[in-house]
């Protein structure tokens, strides 16, 4: 009723009929002159390109969207959007094929009493691994039991016996002003094709903007390259960093580095062994010049 309506939305009956009139008016004429929605040329595909995609689908009709999308980058250097694949499969009826013959018979499923039965047998012996669980199981009580299953269960049955580990308590910084921090790191996946050898992308990076203030690429990184990439940052820049976090490389190491940076004034920093969190940031964008770079290029 319009008591109800006005009491739930807290307004008056006045101002209830005039979004009525309104919204009766508008009704009207949308039936009197409807409007015609034209979706933009430049949302839909050109007909090349949609004859490629079906010819791609079908000679991979393994292949999810994803992958499809993946490849038409990769080999064409165009973005499709996984869901417009889908949408051209279902319009020509292209079916995806499963990598997988469908089953020839139904998985046996162990009863309540089987699996309780295993679990104890199980808890008597932590000490093994899962294919001699998975034996002693076969010999000993007839239960044919895969051996990746056998050690899924010692492995629920450990962690219900142990505490769980408490979370890492991660300490995030930043810091406040431009070249009070750089992060210095090493990315060694880049291959050089034409010379089949690896090169070492050597990078500087500033904590507070994220920017690379030195990037190169060597074929041989020592002490005395980390020093000169470090002297060119300073010199472009004009400034000297407050303190410089390196990992525990050789190449970040040794007197005459330490000699350097005390002279200048410069707090050096070592990340923790085995703990790359430390300098995560360098790490994230080493994945980042992977990912947008390295990998979009064959040479």
């Amino acid at each position: 009723s319009v008591k109800a309506v006005s009491q739930k939305f807290q307004i008056s009956r006045g101002s209830l009929g005039k979004l009525r009139l309104r919204a009766i008016d508008a009704v009207r004429r949308e039936i009197e002159n409807p409007m015609i929605r034209k979706y933009p040329a430049h949302n839909r595909l050109k007909q090349e390109k949609e004859k490629s995609i079906v010819s791609l689908c079908g000679r991979h009709p393994t292949l999810s969207s994803y992958q499809i999308s993946r490849r038409l980058y990769k080999f064409e250097n165009e973005t499709i959007n996984p869901r417009t694949i889908q949408r051209i499969r279902k319009r020509y009826s292209l079916s995806r094929v499963p990598k997988r013959p469908p089953p020839t018979f139904k998985a046996r499923r162990f009863s309540a009493d089987e699996k309780l039965f295993i679990r104890q047998k199980i808890k008597h012996k932590l000490f093994l691994g899962g294919e001699r669980l998975a034996w002693d199981l076969q010999n000993q009580y007839s239960i044919s039991i895969s051996p990746s299953t056998a050690k899924r269960i010692k492995q629920s049955i450990i962690r219900e016996i142990d505490s769980p580990s408490p979370k890492p308590n991660w300490c995030f910084y930043e810091r406040h002003h431009p070249h009070r921090l750089w992060h210095g790191d090493l990315m060694e996946k880049v291959t050089l094709t034409d010379e089949d050898h690896t090169a070492f992308q050597l990078t500087l990076l500033d904590d507070y903007s994220r920017a690379y203030v030195f990037c190169d690429l060597f074929r041989e990184v020592t002490v005395n390259t980390t020093i000169q990439a470090m002297i060119e940052a300073m010199r472009k820049y004009q400034t000297i960093p407050q303190a410089i976090v390196f990992d525990n490389g050789s190449f970040f190491k040794g007197k005459l580095l330490q000699e350097f940076c005390r002279r200048l004034n410069i707090r050096l920093i070592h990340t923790a062994v085995h703990h790359p969190q430390t300098n995560g940031k360098l790490e994230r964008a080493f994945r980042d010049d992977m990912n947008e770079f390295y990998k979009r290029f064959d040479r």
